[in-house]
């Protein structure tokens, strides 16, 4: 299938939206809980500086940008979890039940959902950092977005 799961995840890891696609939604809430461990590790990681460049080398490294794709935060079982955490630290998590996927995909697929929620959010009406399981349209969204996918 590919997705079996969505998460968006706000800024006090609380689940805002936890989507599962053909399977139990409460095992998919204890791997999503789980993921949040791996995402404040890869952060944490990311945001260490540098070691400090030898003499006459290039400080570029330390210059770097911090990527909001996390990339691959574990594998469990026959399952892949994906991670993404935006500038508010809002957390997106995805779990695949496929192996081979390319990192350009995942970038690809974790922009369009981080643009839905953006769009969603922007909402003058919606309260921030509040579920997104009554917001139907947020909902149909995804499932386009997991069907494109």
């Amino acid at each position: 299938m590919g997705l079996a799961a969505v998460a968006v995840i706000g800024t006090n890891n609380n689940p805002l939206y936890v989507r599962a696609f053909g399977h139990d939604i409460t095992r998919f809430h204890f791997i999503v809980h789980t993921a949040l461990d791996f995402v404040e590790e890869k952060v944490q990681r990311a945001a260490a500086p540098p070691p400090a460049p030898a003499a006459g080398g290039s400080s570029a490294a330390a210059a770097a940008k911090q990527d909001s794709y996390l990339g691959l935060l574990y594998p469990i079982e026959e399952l892949r979890v994906y991670g993404y955490q935006s500038n508010t630290k809002v957390k997106l998590i995805t779990v695949l039940d496929e192996e081979d996927v390319k990192d350009a995909e995942m970038k690809a697929l974790f922009r369009r959902l981080h643009t839905l929620y953006v769009d969603t959010v922007s909402n003058p009406f919606h309260v921030a950092d509040s579920e997104l399981y009554d917001c139907a349209s947020f909902d149909r969204q995804v499932e386009r977005i997991v069907q494109a996918y």
